[in-house]
């Protein structure tokens, strides 16, 4: 199928499904019921996913019986292919191992690859639920903050080598691309933040769930694929949930080609009891990598158009708010700190009186004070309103 905007275009009332983005907005920032929030949130889209995805999912359902599933060699083909056409990288069959999600992912590899106490080294501000898994599993969290200048952010690779260089601390969790800045790190970036890491004896865990989601000109480069040295201390974790609207099939994969990691991380999923698939997942994925990548090429285009014009829009209307452009992910990371308020008068603003839900800055860590997340994964008219609110909001206060 030809995928245009206008398939993007098109609105799917989500409330009343049961969608946490829409149906739990409210209650998750304390806002009456009564009010119309508009959500921006939680990272999933509000496109339908492709057609031949839907058409998949509903021949499977079809069949009445929604038993344990196998793990066919189709499954393992199209995640080759794919990895092999969008990447540029040659994986084998046995490197591959399902996950229910990239959060179990990199939760057995903190699990399996440390001790508690150990540090573990995360870039922030970062992905929450990276912190969460750390402080969960009783490790420590070792920030080596991003430096940001105007709205870029960069990699301190000196203060990366010097905690990497720390005995006690055994791994890292990188964000690639990253979570929510919008960096698409460069080869160069990931070869020595790779070196570092194998050089240390520090553990390289790789999310990689936004490497589809690429703006114009800007291409993924998967850390894992670099050198030998980098592949064989390294943990990629991917799933196509963010590409093709699919988190809610908890379908996602590790690659893991040295074989001694791999079989360690295996027997930490054994002990989880975490091996049997989502009855609808696989086919959907199947379904997502074997036939819908035009739906990416177009999806990314219309991503890149919303965010120009959110950007243009800020720009134009308010100023004092402050937007790098990303070069990937569908995550808009705005700076609010010229506005004049606070943290906790930024937080409760957007809530509660532009009546936008988005991911507050603060849950990121170190960096993330005074900024807000935004998700334009949305039909544009959706964006604009937001916009509009937002403008008549801060107007109201100034």
């Amino acid at each position: 199928m030809e995928y245009t905007r206008d398939y993007f275009n098109r609105y799917v009332e989500r409330k009343g499904t049961r969608s946490i983005k829409w149906d739990g907005c409210n209650a998750k920032f304390g806002v009456d019921e009564s009010v119309e929030m508009i959500p921006m949130w939680i990272a999933d889209m509000d496109f339908q996913a492709p057609k031949e995805v839907i058409d998949a999912v509903k021949k499977k359902a079809a069949e009445g019986i929604y038993g344990y599933s196998t793990k066919p060699d189709s499954f393992y083909e199209a995640i080759m292919s794919w990895v092999s056409r969008r990447y540029h990288w040659e994986v084998k069959k046995e490197w591959i191992i399902f996950t229910p999600g990239v959060i179990p992912g990199f939760t057995i590899a903190i699990q399996n690859f440390t001790e508690p106490g150990d540090g573990i080294i995360i870039q922030t501000p970062v992905y929450y639920p990276f912190m969460d898994g750390i402080r969960n599993n009783e490790r420590r969290m070792v920030e080596n903050v991003l430096k940001e200048e105007n709205g870029y952010y960069t990699i301190d690779f000196e203060d990366l080598e010097e905690k990497a260089k720390d005995p006690r601390n055994k791994l890292m969790i990188l964000s690639n691309p990253h979570n929510p800045v919008g960096r698409a790190w460069t080869r160069e970036e990931l070869e020595r933040l790779g070196n570092i890491c194998a050089d240390n004896g520090v553990v390289l865990v790789s999310d990689e769930i936004h490497a589809d989601l690429m703006m114009k000109g800007v291409h993924h480069q998967a850390v894992c694929s670099i050198s030998e040295k980098i592949k064989n201390n390294t943990i990629t974790n991917y799933a196509p949930s963010k590409t093709f609207n699919l988190a809610g099939l908890q379908t996602a994969y590790t690659i893991i080609p040295n074989d001694e990691m791999r079989k360690a991380f295996v027997t930490g999923l054994n002990a989880n009891r975490i091996f049997n698939m989502n009855w609808f997942g696989p086919v959907a994925m199947e379904a997502a990598y074997n036939e819908s990548g035009n739906y990416v090429e177009a999806l990314n285009e219309y991503l890149d158009d919303n965010m120009n014009y959110m950007k243009k829009y800020l720009e134009e209307n308010l100023p004092m708010l402050h937007m790098q452009k990303p070069e990937a992910t569908y995550l808009v990371w705005v700076d609010f700190r010229d506005t004049g308020m606070n943290t906790e008068q930024i937080e409760h603003f957007i809530a509660h009186k532009a009546h936008i839900g988005v991911d507050m800055g603060s849950w990121f860590g170190s960096g993330g004070d005074g900024f807000l997340r935004f998700n334009v994964a949305c039909p544009r008219f959706i964006l604009e309103q937001a916009m509009e609110q937002l403008k008549r909001s801060i107007e109201e206060i100034q």
